[in-house]
């Protein structure tokens, strides 16, 4: 009876090949900005800048996308096929330890979401995004702490020395870890709100997601 009720709704729970087109499109617009972002503030900004806030600035401007993207496809899998595509981009320029470590965010971010109607739910919705990109900052301190030397000797070729020092000041600290953490949740729920507000006053009032 469950099953004939979901079909005569035409609604489903899983990802039909629409919403993966749309979440398809949706990303590449995402990483586009999550790219440009990160080069602005790579040429603009301080060194610690860049390490305590570029990952809350990608989630800031990031979520009004994000927003209308998973309020209009609304099933599981939105943050796990975000955060997959996301590691295939992170692998092909080069890190293709992050892949890994997207796939268990995203998993974990799915977890979080389960539950009936979390997508179009804002508290849900707003702490599974805070969620996602907080995990997603803390995933590039994984290899100080699994395979240091070996991310270490990697980066011999692309940073100087000095660079490396800043590098593991950064992410070798757990302080500085918990207050990038924190910077990226801020920006990252300021950026939800931000975009859920748009989203409701403009996008979905004129029925365009």
């Amino acid at each position: 009876m469950e099953d004939r009720q979901v079909i005569e709704s035409g609604e489903s729970k899983r990802l039909a090949m629409k919403d993966v087109i749309t979440l398809v499109i949706f990303n590449v617009a995402i990483l586009i900005v999550m790219v440009v972002v990160k080069m602005l503030i790579t040429v603009l900004a301080t060194p610690a800048f860049n390490y305590l806030a570029y990952v809350g600035v990608m989630a800031l401007f990031c979520a009004p996308l994000f927003v209308v993207m998973s309020n209009r496809v609304a099933k599981t899998g939105v943050y796990f096929v975000t955060a997959l595509l996301a590691g295939l981009m992170m692998a092909a320029f080069g890190s293709a330890w992050f892949l890994a470590v997207m796939i268990a965010v995203g998993a974990l971010c799915e977890v979080a979401m389960m539950g009936k109607e979390t997508y179009r739910s804002p508290v849900r919705n707003g702490i599974g995004y805070a969620l996602y990109w907080a995990l997603y900052a803390l995933g590039s301190a994984i290899p100080l702490f699994f395979f240091k030397d070996q991310y270490l000797a990697s980066l011999q070729g692309s940073y100087t020395q000095e660079g490396i020092d800043i590098l593991l000041s950064f992410y070798g600290s757990p302080s500085m870890l918990a207050l990038i953490t924190l910077i990226t949740v801020v920006l990252a729920v300021v950026g939800f709100a931000g975009g859920y507000a748009l989203y409701t006053r403009h996008i979905k009032k004129a029925k365009l997601a």
